[in-house]
């Protein structure tokens, strides 16, 4: 498979630039989020993982979560300017990891998505691999490899999330967002007074988690639900006040941009594209 290294590289802008602009929004409140959260850390999983995704409480001081805010926003604005190299985005990634299981309750579903995502980018490579003698076939399967759990990660969560709202009765009735509108920690109250404007955007946003993981394996629906995702993320992130939870599933778009497999085929097709 030829990798779309465009792609790869705008993935790794994207990722890296959600990860700056988050930790930047974050300041303000660092002293609440950061250094006295007000939850107990998670209990940490077996296996030899843990002082990775753990690290706070077990070999990095609670204390020193502020630093390790600095440093993951140094190293994710270096590598938006500059190819990420692994060792770095190894770092953010054990960071960024310990950051959030920290304050878990006050993660979301995004926060989750892209310390995922950055795991894998650890093995994608660092600059373009399809020129002759640039990368012995382990490594090229491992980059490949990297590429498609990133891929198959964001259709992951999208099926899980709309999967688990199956489950419910709420969501399959039409009334599971005004539910939502209603509480103050989220809003707006003005869309629980408007039942069928609620219904629509219930079913909306069921209809498409649920559609999303099939539509991107077609071009020309591709981008008609990738543009509803744009619509979708940035309305709910707004009104709902989640915004950060809404980019950080855009910032994967790129990953699905172009395919590898398309260009093979067309070689004058990369060209115009």
């Amino acid at each position: 498979m030829k990798l779309p290294w465009r792609s790869i590289r705008l993935l790794q802008r994207a990722v890296h630039l959600w990860l700056f602009g988050y930790l930047l929004s974050t300041l303000p409140g660092a002293e609440r989020l950061w250094l006295h959260p007000a939850v107990q850390p998670l209990p940490t999983p077996p296996g030899g993982l843990a002082p990775l995704t753990h690290a706070f409480g077990m070999w990095l001081p609670v204390g020193f979560a502020w630093v390790a805010v600095l440093i993951v926003m140094v190293l994710a604005l270096r590598s938006v300017v500059r190819p990420s190299r692994w060792w770095l985005t190894a770092v953010e990634w054990v960071l960024f990891s310990s950051l959030v299981n920290l304050t878990w309750l006050g993660s979301t579903g995004g926060h989750q998505l892209i310390a995922n995502v950055l795991f894998w980018m650890i093995f994608l490579p660092s600059e373009e691999t399809d020129v002759p003698g640039a990368a012995v076939p382990p490594v090229r399967v491992l980059h490949v490899a990297a590429f498609w759990i990133i891929r198959l990660q964001l259709l992951l969560a999208y099926a899980v999330t709309g999967i688990q709202k199956l489950a419910g009765g709420h969501w399959l009735a039409g009334d599971a967002v005004g539910i939502v509108a209603t509480d103050a920690a989220y809003g707006p109250a003005w869309l629980a007074g408007m039942p069928w404007l609620a219904a629509v955007v219930n079913y909306g946003a069921l209809l498409f988690q649920l559609t999303f993981p099939l539509a991107v394996w077609w071009r020309p629906t591709r981008h008609w639900w990738m543009a509803m995702g744009v619509v979708f993320h940035l309305a709910t992130g707004l009104v709902f006040d989640i915004v950060d939870m809404g980019l950080a599933f855009l910032v994967v778009y790129p990953a699905w941009f172009r395919t590898g497999e398309e260009l093979q085929r067309s070689p004058s097709l990369a060209v115009q594209r």
